[in-house]
């Protein structure tokens, strides 16, 4: 196995479109046209268009390389990026972002990247958008903890436990474990709190993020074009139970290329026999009644896809590796297979649906509906409760401003003086930013 299953697009899983090809034939005949060309004797006519060519490229050279007009390439000045202050680097209201807390989110990635060049650069581009991300990130922060301290509305501390107790479990040690992830126990727990409040908040002026099963219909019926199988497909979600170094029950972070490389052939059977261990005792546990596969998955699963319960949508055979694709499509719907290999680890697969050519039915696209959705009322309650936050509390950080008006000059969109600072990035510039990625409804904490 070379590569992972890939996902589909989320909302458009128009299975319909052709992948054009060209045949070989085709190219061959192309380049003997172009050989035949090339290769065919000149006519009166062509010598003399051939000859005034010679004479102007002559003529242009000539003037090129005359002293008294010298051709030089236009010069484009390269933004420079200010330092940051040493002092608070934004205020909120009456709260400020402290340079320790930009300092605390910032150099745990300068440090990765410093290890990756092999040397003490870090380029402005980098810097400018790690800034204007962290700032844009501990400004919120503030913006929702002044919010909160006006409404007297918060998140629901049992919610909070359950969430960490879920994160924590199988996991051996989890300060080691943050530690990979460039995180303190203190930020993670920051991270929860900031997550839980934003969902209060953004349901408490938007309502429900969840949309309701007429808003799933309406959508559906509105797009069922896109929902279009030109082969048969399935629909499948699974766990996987990574390569690595883990001891007997253990849940681990995914080893990288780099680690995997360089462990031994001994080590890495060790690895292959631990991970096959751990899936064969997952395996069991999600076969336990009541137990909700995509739930246990969002808990115990290793993948990247945990948050979403390892869905992997609606896919032909032939998008997966054979492997994967094969294990799939050999399984009734509403069974779990058993442990299969892939370079990744091993995936435990359960099959949610089979369907013929055609226009693909609700059940078969709703998860996908459902996360497009609720990712697009999210992203609107939050654009909302942005701009109605950052009129009632003023914001100011000539940091941010600063990041902000590098990366506009660096992209040829010069920002001479800016001077209103953005509370959060824009929402078209969000959009962007969500376009085509399956991400979640709202900025979970990474595994």
């Amino acid at each position: 196995m070379t590569t992972p299953p890939r996902k589909p697009s989320r909302l458009s899983v128009n299975l319909a479109l052709p992948t054009r090809r060209v045949p070989p034939g085709t190219v061959i005949a192309s380049t003997l046209a172009v050989l035949m060309a090339a290769c065919a004797p000149a006519t009166p006519a062509n010598d003399e268009a051939a000859a005034s060519k010679a004479t102007a490229t002559t003529e242009k050279a000539k003037e090129v390389a005359s002293d008294d007009k010298p051709v030089r390439k236009p010069s484009k000045r390269r933004p420079v990026l200010a330092p940051l202050p040493d002092g608070d680097l934004a205020t909120v209201g009456d709260l400020v972002v402290t340079r320790a807390e930009f300092d605390a989110l910032y150099l745990p990635g300068v440090e990765k990247l410093k290890a990756r060049r092999g040397d003490d650069v870090v380029p402005d581009a980098y810097q400018a958008t790690q800034r204007a991300k962290i700032l844009e990130q501990l400004i919120w922060a503030k913006l929702l903890t002044l919010e909160t301290a006006r409404t007297k509305t918060d998140y629901d501390p049992q919610t909070l436990e359950t969430t960490e107790r879920n994160e924590r479990a199988d996991v051996r040690d989890w300060a080691a474990r943050l530690a990979v992830l460039g995180q303190t126990p203190a930020q993670r727990h920051q991270m929860n709190i900031d997550y839980l409040r934003e969902r209060v908040h953004l349901e408490a002026s938007a309502g429900p993020l969840t949309p309701t099963e007429e808003e799933v219909r309406a959508e559906y019926e509105a797009n069922k074009e896109r929902f279009t199988a030109r082969e048969p497909v399935v629909r499948a979600s699974h766990l996987l139970f990574a390569f690595g170094p883990r001891q007997p029950g253990e849940r681990i972070l995914p080893s990288s290329f780099k680690d995997r490389e360089k462990a031994s052939e001994a080590e890495r059977q060790v690895w292959n026999e631990a991970s096959r261990a751990r899936a064969e005792a997952m395996r069991t546990a999600v076969l336990k009644p009541g137990v909700d596969f995509n739930e246990f998955a969002k808990t115990y699963s290793e993948g990247p896809g945990a948050y979403r319960g390892g869905d992997m949508g609606v896919f032909p055979r032939r998008q997966m590796v054979k492997a994967y694709a094969e294990a799939a499509f050999g399984l009734k719907v509403g069974e779990v297979s058993g442990p299969v290999e892939s370079d990744k680890g091993y995936y435990v697969i359960k099959l949610f649906g089979k369907y013929e050519p055609g226009v693909l039915p609700l059940e078969a696209v709703r998860p996908d509906i459902v996360r497009q959705l609720e990712s697009n009322k999210y992203r609107e309650a939050r654009a909302r409760l942005r701009a109605e936050l950052g009129a009632r509390f003023p914001v100011s950080s000539p940091a941010l401003d600063a990041a902000t008006a590098y990366r506009d000059a660096a992209r040829g969109r010069a920002r001479p003086n800016p001077a209103v600072t953005r509370a959060m990035p824009d929402p078209k510039a969000d959009a962007k930013t969500t376009k085509g990625a399956d991400k979640p409804s709202a900025p979970a904490p990474t595994q």
